[in-house]
């Protein structure tokens, strides 16, 4: 997986089903470690037995399957190669499909087969009588009773099959009227033979017999003419049914085709585990594994004398496979639902944005390091879990590094307390509250500045969200999901010009007033907006007739929900604010009487006042930057439909009861 996947939408380690063979004394034990080890989750023996069944019944598919393809292809005469460019999805459903349609072409072809053996077995029988009736035609012996012929005492036969049985007949016989070797192994003889000889030998010579008169008709006189005839015929009718089964593999050769690597890709994923089936001395153990511990299990197996098998699954379980900065926040991830197999995980990407909202909620240095150090000191009375601990710890952490830096751009260090002299190294670049809240110019414009701030950044997430969200229906295919997520994202580019050219607020955004005329920008964008109502109506009933407007006015409420970023800010630094104005106060006081009283009683109620206010103003962000990325952001498109892979990475307790002998 690239390194542009793991630090922006990367994809979930995705579980396999594995079957763990292995041999029956060692089953258990090796379980037992797989489990130990993390490596494995087995399934509940109904499903074990369920999932092993429907491998068996794969298998067993599967070797029909190829069956069937040596006995066709073997009927095409040709020799032809074919190129099978795309598999199906669903492989067992096509594989299960195509049997069925070659198990029923298969019938048909065996009865054009028999025909065929038939027409060809009577088509040797007409070219052997050819032979008799041109050789005995030319002595003057040719007649039809000499041929076929049985009376009171004596009988005449035609016969045609093996030279040793009619080495044999003829042995028995009074006369051999006609006899020829076609060959080495067959011959055509016209035999003379008493009635009881041929009573005798009758199961014999019916096997033998050539039945001239079936062969040419009923006519009383017999000639060449008549046998080339039956010959044509024959033949006609042979090469039809031949042509006919030609046509019918041909043009199937694809499908067949396609059947053998259908077969093939199943049989080859459980080829061993077919075979395991049906041994007395294998176990077979069903279970899920993670595709990145593919090759430790298979390290264990094989040191225990056993194998794997894997088995792909439509919707199988998953794990997080996020690089180590981003794991602490898989825990807001976890709060959606985890990603489906064919999902993105957003892991990376809303920690990037909890992190910016989080850092525009706390902008000050010295609170930023004050719950870099109260998540060590606080967190561990409340949370008992250590696994949780740590990810709380960490992401306060993070959050509060991304404070400080967010601190020293808006000068503040327990706001104006020490973050003026901040301003003399590094330049001011986001709103701030003036010191002692004592200017009311410069306090309205840090209001509105940060506000301003807050619903361009709400702005250009949503908008953000609603591309992903395009972008995902691409990739899944969802014609409508697309198609309603791109005309949202074109709204939400014509709107604020609309709005500005309507009611004259300045929100374009784009500067698009610059280029486009505003009466064809508020048109466009009322348009737009009807174009989605009624596709919306048209095709999402009942609810799409009202949802519509839910949407059109969700990316304006979306946006507006940002505001909430200058609320908390501007509210928090307001109490500092207020607080430091009460410690000047109190210094001002006390250092009349004594300096060093001053500066003591003045930083003392400068601690307890800002750890109060840390408290106050810690938890909002915290609750807030959550709100954001999950219904601002990822609910334009996440779902969180997957589940989690469960392998108990816990030691096995083993008890021993009773007396020590």
């Amino acid at each position: 997986m690239s390194l542009l996947s793991k630090i922006s939408l990367n994809k979930p380690d995705i579980a396999l089903r594995a079957y763990v063979i292995t041999p029956k004394e060692s089953a258990e034990t090796l379980v037992e470690e797989l489990v130990r080890k993390g490596l494995f989750e087995p399934l509940p023996p109904q499903e074990a037995g369920k999932a092993l069944e429907i491998a068996k019944k794969r298998y067993e598919l599967s070797e029909k399957a190829i069956g069937l393809f040596r006995e066709l292809s073997s009927l095409v005469k040709k020799r032809v190669e074919v190129e099978v460019k795309e598999l199906p999805w669903d492989t067992d459903k096509a594989l299960e499909k195509l049997v069925a349609d070659f198990e029923e072409l298969r019938d048909i072809v065996t009865r054009l087969i028999s025909e065929s053996e038939k027409l060809k077995g009577k088509l040797e029988k007409l070219q052997a009588l050819r032979i008799v009736v041109t050789e005995l035609s030319r002595e003057g012996l040719l007649d039809k009773s000499l041929l076929d012929y049985e009376g009171v005492y004596l009988a005449s036969k035609t016969l045609y099959g093996g030279v040793k049985d009619l080495e044999y007949v003829a042995s028995r016989s009074l006369k051999s009227i006609f006899h020829r070797a076609l060959g080495e192994e067959k011959a055509v003889a016209v035999v003379l033979l008493e009635k009881k000889v041929y009573e005798s030998n009758k199961s014999l010579i019916e096997k033998l017999e050539v039945p001239v008169r079936d062969l040419v008709g009923g006519e009383e006189q017999l000639s060449l003419h008549n046998v080339d005839n039956a010959i044509r015929e024959v033949e006609a009718e042979l090469s039809a049914i031949e042509n006919r089964l030609e046509e019918l593999l041909e043009s199937r050769l694809y499908e067949l085709a396609l059947l053998k690597v259908l077969a093939e890709v199943i049989n080859s994923e459980l080829g061993v585990l077919g075979k395991a089936l049906s041994s007395k001395y294998m176990a077979i153990v069903v279970g899920w594994t993670l595709k990145s511990r593919v090759s430790e299990l298979e390290k264990i197996v094989g040191a225990n004398s056993g194998y794997v098998v894997y088995e792909g699954d439509p919707n199988p379980p998953v794990e997080f496979n996020n690089l180590k900065p981003f794991k602490p926040f898989e825990v807001i991830t976890e709060v959606m639902g985890l990603p489906s197999p064919s999902e993105w995980d957003p892991t990376p990407l809303l920690t990037y944005f909890y992190l910016i909202f989080f850092s525009l909620m706390y902008p000050d240095v010295g609170y930023s390091i004050g719950l870099i150090i109260g998540a060590r000191l606080v967190l561990p009375y409340f949370v008992e879990n250590r696994e949780t601990l740590k990810r709380l710890i960490n992401i306060a952490t993070y959050a509060g590094i991304v404070g400080c830096i967010t601190g020293f751009l808006a000068n503040s260090f327990f706001g104006s307390l020490l973050g003026s002299y901040i301003g003399l190294v590094v330049p001011k670049l986001l709103p701030s509250i003036p010191a002692g809240l004592s200017d009311p110019i410069a306090m309205k414009s840090a209001v509105i500045g940060y506000i301003a701030l807050t619903l361009i950044l709400g702005y250009y997430v949503v908008l953000f969200a609603h591309v992903l969200g395009a972008l995902k229906n691409a990739i899944a295919k969802n014609k409508f999901g697309f198609l309603y997520e791109v005309l949202t994202v074109i709204i939400a580019v014509l709107g604020p010009a609309a709005i500005q050219a309507s009611i004259g607020l300045s929100t374009d955004v784009w500067g698009l007033l610059k280029f486009l005329n505003q009466k064809e920008v508020i048109y466009a964008t009322i348009l737009l907006v009807i174009i989605y109502a009624v596709l919306r109506s048209v095709f999402d009933r009942p609810f799409g007739a009202i949802l519509w407007l839910f949407d059109v006015i969700g990316i304006l409420a979306d946006v507006l929900s940002f505001v909430r970023i200058a609320g908390i800010a501007l509210g928090s630094a307001m109490l500092a604010e207020i607080f430091n104005g009460l410690i000047l106060n109190v210094y001002s006081s006390l250092s009349g009487l004594s300096f060093l009283l001053g500066v003591l009683v003045g930083a003392l109620i400068s601690i307890l006042l800002h750890i109060i206010n840390l408290g106050f103003s810690s938890l909002s962000p915290f609750i807030h930057s959550l709100r954001l990325v999950m219904y601002e952001l990822s609910s334009k498109f996440y779902e969180g439909s997957g589940r989690r892979i469960s392998p108990a990475a816990t030691p096995l307790l083993r008890v021993k009861i009773g007396t020590i002998g």
